[in-house]
């Protein structure tokens, strides 16, 4: 492949944008202020990755993901994915289709992701969360706020959603925590992920039959009875799908929620308002999305020859936009390195933008509500009790594991 130009210099030479190493600690946010600086979309070349154009800056990223006809979803969306499941799934999973294919199929999700349908989810899922804080705070030991309360919260949820009866959940959630976890690269790891890839697509097969048979009141069902394009999914795509919303929920939220309460140890002076001040939740969500932009990037091919910024884009290019940079543009966040938890306006980017704007964005912003409204009432102080530890991925921004002690709240309130 014949060299591209701007090339990518932040860093120093040898950096390499798409090492996964590179995001364990705080380095890479310097690096992306540097390309912000000095070249906001140039190339890289990676020896995990290839060669691929990284775009660094709000604007430029918002021209990428607001414009499928020039940059499209259906040949993959993240660095390192694979090209057989990739191909495999074009245009029959919601993320790796473009078009009418991607309209139809986000029709057939629309059910269960629309502000009424969330809304009516939110008073079960707060007295979820109330019972889970209670319990934590009762054991008066600390504990990995990833693995017993960000995690739990959405995988609770999405097993509502999905109809997965309660004996199900331990067994599904097990191989769930296999299939989606890519912070070991070893062929032995890649082996347990597929294995574990294929326990969730048989148990789906297996709700997909049942559903079929006796029609139920949840997500399943509903993608069995979808059309696209005038024809019923198929079961291999109602399972695809499956696996997808699986995917996307229990990979993203969980970082935006363990984040959040990282941001209050790290910044009481913004716990201390929000105990408060009830009136700031909804600014604290935006807030909290921006400063932990769980997905780092989103990966879209160029459909055709085309000028981005400083650079000149020939079809088949793959193009990467770093949320976590975006998110932190100076010229579009005053402030950008501070927690402000009353920060108005956010256009933040952390679900993307345009057509493949994140389907689950309205549960993800609930969900969040509803940690806070619960920590508001039953936790005095969120305090460390050991060093936080972030996930080894240039795809999940987030923490591995984040052990923490609650204060409870002396007079909370119940629901």
């Amino acid at each position: 492949m014949s060299r591209r130009s701007p090339t990518w210099t932040a860093g120093g030479a040898g950096l390499d944008i798409a090492d996964p190493l590179l995001y364990v600690g705080d380095r890479h946010l310097d690096v992306w202020r540097e390309a912000r600086r000095t070249h906001p979309i140039a190339w890289c070349e990676s020896e995990r990755a290839g060669g691929f154009w990284s775009v660094t800056t709000h604007r430029l990223g918002g021209q990428v993901v607001k414009h499928p006809g020039r940059f499209g979803s259906a040949l993959g969306m993240r660095l390192g994915g694979n090209e057989a499941a990739v191909k495999a799934a074009s245009g029959r999973m919601l993320v790796v289709s473009d078009g009418t294919e991607h309209r139809a199929l986000r029709a057939a999700h629309s059910t269960w992701f629309n502000g009424r349908a969330v809304a009516a989810l939110q008073p079960g899922l707060e007295r979820m969360i109330d019972d889970l804080v209670r319990t934590l705070l009762e054991r008066g030991e600390a504990f990995d706020a990833v693995r017993d309360l960000a995690v739990a919260i959405p995988t609770w949820l999405l097993f509502e959603m999905m109809g997965v009866p309660p004996g199900d959940r331990d067994e599904l959630a097990r191989f769930i925590a296999v299939a989606f976890d890519d912070t070991d690269p070893g062929p032995a790891a890649a082996s347990a992920r597929t294995a574990a890839h294929a326990g969730v697509f048989a148990y789906f097969a297996d709700r997909l039959e049942e559903g079929r048979n006796a029609p139920g009141d949840d997500m399943v069902t509903s993608l069995a009875q979808a059309t696209v394009n005038g024809r019923p999914l198929s079961d291999e795509e109602v399972i695809l799908n499956c696996d997808g919303l699986m995917n996307g929920g229990l990979e993203t939220t969980p970082h935006a929620m363990s984040g959040a309460l990282l941001a209050f140890i790290e910044h009481p002076g913004a716990w201390r308002r929000l105990k408060e001040d009830p009136g700031l939740i909804d600014s604290a969500v935006e807030e909290i999305l921006r400063w932990t932009s769980p997905a780092m990037h989103a990966m879209r091919t160029a459909m055709t020859d085309s000028t981005l910024g400083a650079a000149r884009i020939r079809e088949g290019d793959r193009v990467v936009v770093w949320f976590p940079s975006c998110n932190r543009d100076e010229e579009v966040f005053p402030e950008a390195g501070r927690f402000l938890i009353d920060r108005r306006p956010n256009p933040h980017m952390s679900f993307g933008g345009g057509p493949h704007y994140c389907v689950g964005a309205a549960l993800a912003r609930i969900e969040l509500r509803c940690l806070l409204r619960v920590l508001r009432r039953r936790v005095a102080a969120v305090e460390p009790a050991g060093e936080a530890v972030r996930q080894r991925s240039n795809f999940l921004n987030g923490l591995e594991r984040l052990e923490v002690t609650m204060v409870p709240e002396l007079h909370g309130e119940e629901i």
